[in-house]
């Protein structure tokens, strides 16, 4: 069945949606107001012009479980709320889930295969556009923006460390999948790309990207040989791999990586470190820190939790009453680790739901048949990076990680619903 003929009423509408999420994904990378601007126009334009709900309906019918999952875990910020130690910071957090509202819409727009064929041209073009950029940043040839995690020696434009694994480890590991889908002349340049994709990972300071990236390739490797079981494909990921170690072993992730072991196993003396392993050490220290200060915070309030937005006065009330333990420099706003922040807000039924979620939206994406999809592998790698990004930061409500395993997870769920249409 056409998307035409399901939908007749609304392809005007659908038209203009899919040019403002279009917009969207070109500014991404780029800039974060012109990003959210687009993007709320889009959830205004699906919510009145009723495709939201359609979106819904969709969803509720081919992926229920997934649906529940997610509408249960959201449920929790506002419910959150009720018990909250500060009402108002909770108020803020709350604002920053409107992005999943989104992936309804996205997978109406997105059902028609043209639409969607479209938007991920757009999406590889703009990412394409910014590892230019990173480049250029890398070379001085223009001014590093002021964004944390941003400079010469971490070239990663407007979007800083945190992140720029993230999405370029998924998108590297998807243009794999498809140079091995289609396996013509187009493959040699969606692998070249991927491979500079993984280059500009491995040359940015952020170690959770890196296991992002692997994890993503690995995932890909494993689907792809188990379903083809071709020695050609084998080959090809044994160069991918043999390209990451070598990166790994000599670039510029070594002494990141090496600073962090170093850390966690006392093998090297304060004075002896270099800056780069001093910012190491300094990361891996504050982190285990507070990974432990948020345990013992749970530890307290097992069962509700501190509710939606009580993190940071939780954690200023456990240093007062520390008298050992050096005072943070800051406010703490969530402890760079997604399990304990779902386990401080909520205790323990939080990060029962938090686990179910990525549950359904992990299997949904990888008991499908890859070697017919060209989105459908978007939902199993964005979960699976929300799942190991979530260990080192809050990734179900970061501004670049959440945009865009939202948009991606609803461009793989529309080629799915598409297909049983």
């Amino acid at each position: 069945m056409q998307w035409t003929e399901c939908i007749p009423a609304w392809e005007g509408k659908i038209s203009i949606a899919l040019i403002l999420l279009c917009l969207a994904m070109i500014c991404f990378p780029f800039s974060v107001a012109a990003t959210n601007l687009f993007l709320g126009l889009l959830l205004a334009l699906g919510i009145l012009g009723g495709f939201w709900w359609q979106g819904v309906r969709k969803l509720w019918t081919n992926y229920r479980l997934l649906l529940i999952a997610l509408i249960t875990y959201l449920a929790l910020v506002p419910i959150g709320l009720l018990w909250s130690l500060d009402p108002d910071w909770g108020g803020r957090i709350l604002t920053r889930h409107w992005f999943w509202l989104l992936l309804p819409i996205v997978v109406m727009v997105l059902i028609s295969e043209r639409h969607r064929n479209t938007f991920l041209t757009v999406m590889s073009f703009a990412l394409t556009a910014n590892l230019v950029y990173c480049v250029l940043q890398a070379y001085g040839l223009i001014e590093s923006p002021t964004v944390a995690g941003s400079t010469m020696d971490n070239a990663t434009g407007h979007i800083g460390h945190t992140s720029f694994g993230f999405f370029y480890g998924v998108w590297a590991a998807w243009l794999i999948h498809l140079g091995l889908l289609f396996q013509n002349d187009k493959s040699w340049l969606l692998w070249g790309l991927a491979s500079w994709a993984l280059v500009m990972v491995f040359m940015a300071q952020g170690k959770s990207g890196y296991v992002v990236t692997l994890v993503a390739m690995l995932i890909v490797a494993a689907k792809w040989l188990k379903e083809s079981r071709n020695r050609k494909i084998f080959a090809s990921f044994a160069a991918v791999v043999l390209l990451l170690t070598l990166f790994l072993a000599f670039g510029p992730g070594k002494e990141r990586l090496l600073a962090t072991w170093d850390v966690l196993t006392g093998s090297v003396a304060q004075n002896e470190l270099n800056s780069s392993q001093e910012n190491a050490v300094s990361s891996v220290t504050a982190r285990l820190e507070w990974w432990k200060m948020s345990y013992d915070i749970w530890l307290a309030q097992p069962v509700l939790g501190v509710g939606t937005g009580g993190f940071p006065q939780a954690a200023a009330d456990w240093q007062a009453e520390q008298v050992d333990v050096q005072m943070f420099a800051r406010s703490l706003a969530h402890p760079h680790n997604q399990y304990l922040l779902a386990m401080v807000r909520w205790g323990a039924v939080g990060l029962l739901l938090l686990m179910g979620l990525l549950y359904f939206w992990i299997r949904s994406g990888i008991s499908v048949q890859w070697r017919d999809s060209v989105a459908m592998p978007l939902l199993a790698l964005t979960g699976a990076a929300l799942l190991i990004h979530g260990l080192s930061s809050a990734s179900m409500e970061e501004h670049f990680s959440t945009i865009f395993a939202v948009l991606l997870a609803g461009t793989g769920l529309s080629e799915s619903i598409s297909e049983k249409s």
